[in-house]
């Protein structure tokens, strides 16, 4: 009776909000306008107990192809319709969201969050995210002296079996040090840690471990935050909240990943790990962590006594890693050659003077070599005047000179229906992936490639 009279209120909340005016809104988008004020108001609540000091920023939650919703921003985009309160309504398309980010939206920096993800489960999973990215806002209006990672060093990060193998050991020590309650033992896997990162520090260099570390100062309280807020809100049985801590926060800890994959990902958890050994031990370490000016890393080993030891290399652990690392970097060779072979009419796009850089995702882009990167889930770059070029989650090749900002080329593979030409002199793709608009010149064209100069 009581999932019945459950039932029955859902559905009069979403009929409710389905008739305020809104047209061809899914159920799923309903569902999730429907909980938007219940976020907010649990996210005001628990924002200092999550991190003392912490501001909310607007909100910003959408689904692809389909309506983008503002909340609580003081400042709407004109197309925006008011729904009630604090609520607007737009498109996804208008804004070109995607993923779970931050961006001004109307001079505004606003945490936004897609909910039509199928890696999401229910609300409680979407709107702890979104808590996640309300807490980069507020890093980025509100706090100095953290370093923004830099998805140029991510993307030649050394591909290497050792520090790969010692990242694995290292990674599975720290899984074992946020649940040891064993202060001898505690001390004993500290010091392994510390051990095996200056082992590394070696193996790749100072900018690659201090990549590693800004990630963990930028990512880490973010990720701690989200999964603080999960843990206080979500309505799900103890056992499925302790499956999904496990799977979505610690679980890749004591998962083998080699090279650049899941690199960015693995250094969230390190440093949502920190986070939460730091609260079992230290009180008050929040702001004074965010006042230091320091890497959390560095601030986090600055909390405990640590001892310099000597970590035995790990033959067993070098001789799985070099095989799984070549495996990896053939993966690259194939990757392309398969990107290359695929369906479809080739479409390059040869720029005069390079675009405008305007966003791409670090975290599922593919270094295949030095000046050649396989994109999959997004590509932005502007031109002069009305150009423009937006893919996401479709494969397209960018070629590039010194650095992955200064594009040279493009190649996408695209329906030969989906392509307009006019006059031989503008460029135009639009499908749900893909907008291109660009004006230039065609230089060659044949039964399936054309190169396009662009202006």
């Amino acid at each position: 009776m009581k999932t019945k009279i459950l039932f029955l209120f859902l559905v009069l909340i979403l009929s409710k909000v389905s008739l305020t005016g809104q047209n061809n809104l899914l159920p799923i988008d309903s569902l999730y306008i429907s909980k938007i004020d219940e976020f907010y108001q649990n996210a005001i609540e628990f924002k200092d107990k999550a991190w003392i000091g912490m501001e909310l920023s607007p909100i910003c939650i959408f689904r692809k192809n389909g309506p983008a919703f503002l909340y609580n921003h003081p400042n709407p985009p004109n197309n925006f319709k008011k729904i009630r309160d604090n609520l607007y309504q737009g498109t996804q398309a208008e804004l070109q969201l995607i993923g779970a980010t931050q961006a001004e939206i109307n001079g505004m920096l606003t945490a936004i969050v897609d909910y039509g993800l199928p890696i999401y489960s229910c609300p409680d999973e979407v709107y702890a995210e979104l808590f996640h990215e309300t807490h980069h806002v507020y890093q980025r209006n509100s706090i100095s002296g953290i370093n923004y990672d830099n998805p140029v060093t991510l993307m030649s990060y050394p591909e290497n079996y050792k520090n790969d193998a010692l990242k694995i050991v290292e990674q599975k020590l720290i899984y074992n040090l946020c649940f040891c309650n064993d202060d001898k033992e505690f001390k004993q896997l500290l010091n392994q840690i510390n051990s095996i990162r200056e082992k590394r520090k070696v193996i790749i260099g100072e900018k690659y471990f201090d990549y590693e570390k800004d990630v963990e100062s930028l990512e880490g309280p973010a990720f701690y935050c989200q999964l603080l807020y999960y843990q206080k809100y979500a309505d799900v049985s103890d056992n499925l909240k302790k499956n999904y801590n496990e799977k979505e926060f610690f679980g890749v800890l004591n998962t083998p990943h080699y090279g650049r994959e899941k690199l960015r990902y693995r250094h969230l958890a390190v440093g949502m790990s920190m986070c939460f050994i730091l609260d079992k031990y230290k009180k008050n370490w929040k702001k004074e962590y965010y006042t230091s000016g320091m890497k959390l890393y560095d601030f986090f080993i600055s909390q405990f006594e640590v001892e310099e030891i000597d970590f035995n290399d790990i033959e067993i652990e070098y001789a799985i890693s070099k095989y799984h690392t070549q495996k990896l970097l053939d993966k690259h060779v194939k990757n392309f050659d398969e990107f290359q072979n695929q369906k479809g009419v080739k479409i390059t796009l040869s720029y005069k003077n390079n675009p405008q850089f305007r966003g791409f995702d670090p975290m599922h882009a593919e270094a295949i070599n030095d000046s050649t990167v396989l994109h999959t889930t997004l590509l932005k770059l502007k031109g002069d005047n009305d150009n423009e070029l937006f893919i996401s989650n479709w494969q397209v090749i960018t070629q590039y000179t010194g650095q992955i900002w200064f594009v040279d080329k493009i190649v996408v593979f695209v329906p030969e229906q989906e392509i307009m030409l006019t006059d031989n002199k503008k460029l135009e793709i639009k499908m749900d992936n893909i907008f291109i608009s660009w004006e230039g010149a065609v230089k060659s064209k044949g039964e399936n490639e054309i190169v396009f100069i662009c202006d």
